[in-house]
């Protein structure tokens, strides 16, 4: 009973984490196509990096991000004729690295042309802000 009832509690802490699909980070990242790049700086902050290259200047973000991540222990001990032994082991849990690298495209006039991303999209799609 004790292990069916670790086994639910453990699927239902799995499910309990919502994923980000890549579609919804497009979108959002998308909603800001023809917009100016000032616009953008001032709503994501400053880009980490920016570059021209072949007359299309670019705009980077880049964040990376370490995360302890939900340990779950489990353990089995005895006690009986003045000998103590115990079993455990710690399943899930550690540390969770994520990055996002946004990049946009912007002509002369200062107008986002073009727009790419990639890392976890969890990350991404936190560091995109809504477009209002």
């Amino acid at each position: 009973m004790l292990r069916k009832s670790l086994l639910v509690t453990g699927f239902l802490t799995l499910s309990a984490c919502a994923s980000i699909s890549p579609t919804q980070v497009d979108s959002k990242l998308s909603a800001w196509q023809g917009q100016s790049i000032n616009t953008l700086i001032q709503a994501w902050g400053l880009p980490t990096s920016e570059r021209e290259i072949n007359g299309i200047k670019y705009a980077e973000w880049n964040s990376r991000e370490i995360k302890q991540r939900p340990a779950v222990n489990i353990g089995v001990g005895g006690f009986g004729s003045h000998i103590f032994g115990s079993i455990g082991t710690t399943i899930f849990g550690g540390n969770k690295e994520t990055h996002c690298l946004v990049q946009v495209g912007y002509n002369a006039d200062g107008i986002v042309t073009t727009s790419n991303w990639q890392g976890d999209p969890d990350a991404c799609d936190a560091a995109i802000p809504e477009k209002q």
